[in-house]
């Protein structure tokens, strides 16, 4: 045999490998073949039919959600809370073109203050560049008759595609955003072969990017500690953890936990524990995403956390999609744990027995 046929032999069976390896990791990155256990050790009701659920933040025993469906705007979407009795009122004093994702809380070094930011999805964008904002504000009279006082809108052309923010301080936060770019660059992230997203930090005057190539990054978190940022990483089924430098915002990745489904948004419960909800199949979230009719099933994990680093995973909650659909966001609130999508138009409320 010639050192030239040789060649192309050697050449030809290393493209088969590579090609084995692309579509091994589309079918094990999309959950083809994963499966749903269903069921709750509990039971579940709706506690209200809403547009959709993007985002749940607890401070000082009040319960704050973010309303909006990821299928387009709507009149109702706003941030809301959640009574004692489980109805949801809208707080008064956001922006007219609201229409928030994910949520983000800082409290006053006294713990008495509130204040939120909120990713705002603007419906009449007059470009990309000002498509996207993160939004704050402070919560007054949060026990008794809570609304909105207005604090900033911070836009940069680095809001590609924010979906998380996380508050760092006085000013300071970290925003979850895809960088997938045009055509087929979006589709290769989207589907989970290309990375696809970065995390950026506002230091109070301007962005940058804080950690580059993240696979899918949806869901943040801050640890308590201000030591460990969070990320749930929708196209790697993990939920990764960054070590943080307090003074400069500079993050580096530390460990990673890989989970069975496809994370979106994440919670810290009053015990240190991480809720996550998210996709077995990301075929079937798309699925459902196209055709209402398709109910794609639900899925809660509940996570461990020591030193920063989330140690393992065991799910909670399982549901066909009949119940709730392309669950996206779990939260404990009190004795509840709440389950919301921001595909399917409903927020649950589960009581565990």
């Amino acid at each position: 045999m010639s050192r030239r046929l040789r060649s192309r032999r050697g050449l030809t069976i290393l493209a088969v490998i590579a090609v084995v390896v692309f579509i091994g990791r589309i079918l094990w990155v999309n959950g083809l073949f994963s499966s749903v256990p269903t069921g709750f050790f509990g039971s579940c009701k709706v506690a209200s039919a809403v547009p959709g659920v993007e985002d749940i933040e607890t401070a000082n025993g009040v319960t704050f959600v973010s309303v909006a469906s990821a299928r387009g705007p709507d009149p109702r979407d706003g941030i809301y809370v959640l009574s004692d009795s489980g109805n949801l009122t809208r707080l008064a004093g956001g922006p007219k073109d609201f229409h928030p994702r994910g949520l983000g809380i800082y409290r006053s070094p006294d713990g008495s203050g509130i204040f939120l930011l909120a990713v705002n999805r603007h419906a009449q964008a007059m470009n990309d560049a000002t498509r996207f904002s993160i939004d704050s504000f402070e919560v007054i009279n949060p026990k008794s008759a809570p609304a909105l006082v207005a604090q900033g809108t911070i836009e940069g052309g680095l809001l590609t595609d924010p979906q998380d923010v996380a508050a760092a301080g006085p000013g300071a936060f970290y925003v979850s955003n895809g960088t997938g770019g045009p055509g087929l660059l979006r589709l290769l992230a989207g589907y989970g072969v290309l990375p696809g997203s970065n995390i950026l930090y506002f230091n109070g005057m301007s962005f940058r990017v804080a950690i580059d190539d993240i696979y899918g990054a949806r869901g943040l978190l801050l640890t308590p500690d201000g030591t460990h940022l969070l990320v749930a990483s929708l196209t790697s089924r993990s939920l990764k953890s960054l070590t943080r430098e307090p003074f400069s915002g500079n993050l580096t990745e530390a460990d990673s936990l890989t989970l069975p489904v496809a994370p979106e948004k994440i919670s810290l419960d009053a015990t240190g524990e991480i809720w996550a909800a998210g996709h077995a199949s990301l075929f079937g979230w798309r699925g459902f995403a196209a055709d209402t009719s398709h109910p794609a099933p639900s899925q809660v994990f509940r996570v461990t956390l020591t030193g920063g680093v989330p140690q393992q995973a065991e799910q909670v909650y399982g549901n066909d999609g009949t119940e709730i659909a392309a669950a996206s966001v779990a939260a404990l609130a009190g004795k509840q744990m709440l389950v919301g999508s921001s595909l399917d138009g409903k927020l649950l409320a589960c009581t565990p027995k």
